[in-house]
């Protein structure tokens, strides 16, 4: 059976690359999208409830604001959710996580197969180097708004959840000043820049060693087959949150 998908923020990066793959794939039927202004495009609406009684999931690449918006629409309208949209408050993030008492829900920083193996297999190599300084840096295309990524912010949890103690009190972003390392801080780094579309490393390091774990996209292929791979699995799932590691067969 063909596979009926909605795209919010059709007209972003993301929603034409996701569009553009769905188009070469016989298995999904993509309706249309969502957008700011309706403009000149049929498939381009504006309103969620004009959309979402004709598709099977909907795949959210927009704003904070709008992913909240959308999985409101979601929740009341019964359509499962694919939600990429990174840079959400704690309230905004909650209001994702109301939705999926009445639909599934599938929310990851980042689609893309490699980063979500990377974020499994951190946990272990964190646990095995115990007492190692850990740095992360991430770089984004000059366009990017939310710094850090969610996918840095992602691999900085895992990181602080295998070292024991919270991020909140361990993160450090950037460094300015005459102030030595703080034992057991997490040093995140953002690099804003050119059109790269996304590059993250953890830095493990020793006194006498240094690990380091990274992932480097060559374009946004990756994250658009990672979405439409969860939009594929999302619909068979009963109402809840799904993450890349819960949401079954994503990572297999």
């Amino acid at each position: 059976m063909t596979l009926r998908i909605g795209i919010a923020g059709i007209r972003g990066r993301m929603g034409r690359e996701i569009a553009a793959l769905a188009a070469s794939d016989p298995g999904i039927t993509l309706v249309g999208g969502l957008g700011r202004q309706r403009g000149d495009d049929p498939l381009v609406l504006t309103d969620p409830a004009e959309l979402l009684p004709d598709i099977d999931v909907l795949v959210d690449f927009t704003s904070p604001e709008a992913a909240v918006a959308n999985a409101e629409a979601c929740s009341a309208l019964g359509t499962p959710l694919v939600s990429g949209t990174t840079g959400l408050d704690a309230a905004q993030a909650a209001a994702l996580r109301d939705a999926a008492a009445s639909v599934a829900v599938f929310q990851a920083a980042n689609m893309s197969p490699g980063v979500n193996a990377m974020l499994a297999v951190l946990p272990s190599l964190v646990r095995a180097l115990a007492g190692y300084d850990i740095e992360i840096v991430e770089a984004h295309h000059r366009h990017k708004v939310d710094a850090p990524s969610g996918t840095a912010l992602a691999l900085a949890r895992a990181a602080a959840d295998a070292s024991g103690g919270p991020l909140d009190q361990r993160a450090r972003h950037g460094r300015k000043g005459a102030a030595l390392r703080a034992a057991g801080e997490i040093g995140i780094h953002a690099v804003r820049a050119g059109g790269n579309p996304g590059e993250h490393a953890v830095i493990l390091t020793g006194d006498g060693e240094e690990i380091r774990l990274s992932h480097r996209s060559f374009s946004r292929a990756s994250y658009a087959e990672g979405a439409l791979k969860a939009a594929r699995l999302i619909v068979r799932q009963p109402p809840g949150w799904y993450e890349p590691a819960t949401l079954p067969g994503f990572l297999t």
